[in-house]
């Protein structure tokens, strides 16, 4: 934590968080720096996270103190089956973001990464009663990769936390929205994604940022086809 603080590892990890290019004020020494820590390394002439432990540990190091602060009920996304109810969590993400979230985003020390370290911090918070959050991200990516593993209540004992053997995998793809054609691409990159994972069904999260859309307008929900895959576009 106390490395993920200062301004010179800040300025690279923050847009790898969000898949975006880092400033113009980052020079090689940052990289060199932030590699010697070993939190980054270069690999295939692209700079990633160093190994799966760190790429875990940053974004939950980052979003814990938020994630014990989100009020809802994992209970309240299970269904009767023990299955977990994607679309109803994340429009109650929407209602938090709404509501706290957009404000609490922007006391992050990673503020340019707020939003999604804040939907990765709800998602985690329900997660955890019965599965978890893998997380792909990286330099110039243009992207946040979410993928929910999760493993079904018995019906029977709900209660107790007993599971069944069966599993779900849940994508769910982050971006911020910059213009009309954000939504086209990112669609078809998540199909394209979905596909090679074996999937059917994926959510994109859009975060519109801009100051002239209304929250109306912001929030929305509606279910696109491509290359075969249904795709849940979530506004926020």
């Amino acid at each position: 934590m106390a490395r993920l603080r200062e301004e010179r590892v800040r300025k690279i990890v923050a847009p790898m968080l969000v898949g975006e290019q880092t400033a113009g004020d980052v020079l090689d020494d940052d990289f060199a720096y932030v590699v010697g820590l070993g939190l980054i390394a270069l690999r295939g002439g692209r700079y990633e996270v160093a190994n799966p432990i760190y790429r875990e540990v940053i974004p939950r190091a980052l979003t814990h103190v938020r994630q014990t602060q989100v009020p809802d009920d994992p209970a309240w996304y299970i269904d009767a089956d023990g299955r977990l109810e994607m679309g109803k969590l994340l429009r109650g993400f929407q209602a938090f973001w709404r509501e706290d979230g957009h404000l609490a985003a922007e006391g992050f020390h990673y503020r340019e990464a707020g939003p999604h370290l804040m939907l990765m911090a709800f998602l985690q918070r329900i997660v955890n009663s019965g599965g978890r959050v893998e997380r792909e991200y990286g330099l110039g990516r243009g992207r946040l990769d979410l993928i929910i593993e999760w493993a079904r209540l018995t019906p029977e004992r709900p209660a107790t936390g007993a599971r069944t053997g069966a599993h779900e995998r849940h994508v769910v793809e982050v971006k911020l929205r910059r213009d009309t054609h954000t939504e086209a691409a990112a669609v078809e990159k998540l199909a394209a994604y979905l596909d090679g994972l074996g999937l059917e069904t994926g959510y994109l999260v859009l975060f519109d940022l801009r100051k002239g859309p209304s929250w109306e307008e912001r929030l929305y929900e509606k279910e696109l086809e491509a290359g075969g895959k249904r795709v849940v576009v979530v506004g926020c």
